[in-house]
């Protein structure tokens, strides 16, 4: 392989605005923007759910998902940068649209980017009903 075809690292401030236009993006609800950034073949394993194959499937997941949540407030705090793989966690909060529930929610993810294009997103997180912590107190010491 020629050294031509091997993407830079990402540096630490690159990652950092990264995630500054992630936040806007996910508060603004801006489908376009996100997918976007999106290899053609991205990997989606978003916790639980079938992995996600495809930048089609991708939109097919975030439009279903913006359509659940309403003013939606993300937080993302950056802790690894090496080469091309960036890792995160996040805090979010938003209302679920059909129950009118106040949610929160705090996670971890990683994004593995080639040609300035996300190809694997992998994410794992907990979410909660706001005021209903105490679902969230089971390992608690004491």
């Amino acid at each position: 392989m020629s050294t031509d075809t091997i993407d830079a690292a990402i540096t630490w401030d690159e990652a950092q605005a990264m995630l500054r236009r992630s936040e806007a993006r996910f508060e603004a609800g801006d489908v376009e923007g996100l997918i976007g950034r999106y290899d053609e073949n991205v990997v989606i394993q978003y916790a639980g759910l079938p992995t996600i194959h495809g930048k089609a499937a991708a939109e097919r997941f975030m439009r279903a998902r913006f359509a659940r949540q309403r003013n939606y407030r993300l937080k993302k705090l950056l802790f690894s940068v090496d080469g091309q793989k960036i890792a995160n966690s996040w805090t979010g909060s938003w209302e679920d649209v059909p129950t009118g529930r106040q949610m929160a929610g705090f996670g971890v993810e990683t994004l593995e980017l080639r040609g300035g294009k996300v190809i694997r997103w992998d994410a794992a997180f907990n979410v909660w009903e706001v005021g209903n912590e105490a679902a969230s107190r089971y390992f608690e010491l004491g």
